[in-house]
């Protein structure tokens, strides 16, 4: 059984150690002070995306703080896929299949359809998955 739902989670901290590529606000930025130009930074040195397969609630709790999720990791694991994204005003990517070949995975996405031209800069997005326990080394997600 997969669970996708859509919920809220606190990855700030964790998210600004694993950026990707994307722009992000410079913290260095002072509104009506710096030129308008310097309130974002462009990352073109980080990986597009990062995932992590997090099996133990250790680890769980280092990386979400309150969140909605509750995990039973005797029976479950939890996948986060961080990636660079353009189109923020979609809110789902839906499931469309999950294949395994020894210890590795396929997660394969479909953004939702739109007719609006709605794409943006490159931001940084989360896909939390949670399932199965299963004996996983490497999760690829596929977008389709």
């Amino acid at each position: 059984m997969v669970e996708c739902k859509a919920v809220k989670v606190n990855l700030k901290d964790f998210l600004k150690e694993n950026r990707v590529k994307g722009y992000y606000l410079n913290e260095n930025y002072v509104e009506g002070v710096s030129d308008v130009s310097d309130k974002y930074i462009e990352d073109t040195e980080s990986p597009s995306s990062r995932t992590f397969i997090i099996s133990n609630k250790d680890e769980f709790n280092r990386i979400f703080s309150k969140t909605q999720i509750d995990v039973d990791f005797e029976k479950e694991i939890v996948i986060l896929y961080i990636f660079s994204d353009v189109n923020p005003y979609r809110k789902n990517y839906n499931l469309k299949g999950i294949k395994r070949q020894n210890t590795n995975l396929t997660v394969q996405i479909e953004l939702e359809k739109s007719e609006k031209d709605d794409s943006t800069m490159l931001y940084q997005r989360c896909l939390v998955l949670k399932m199965r326990k299963v004996d996983i080394d490497c999760v690829e997600f596929e977008e389709i």
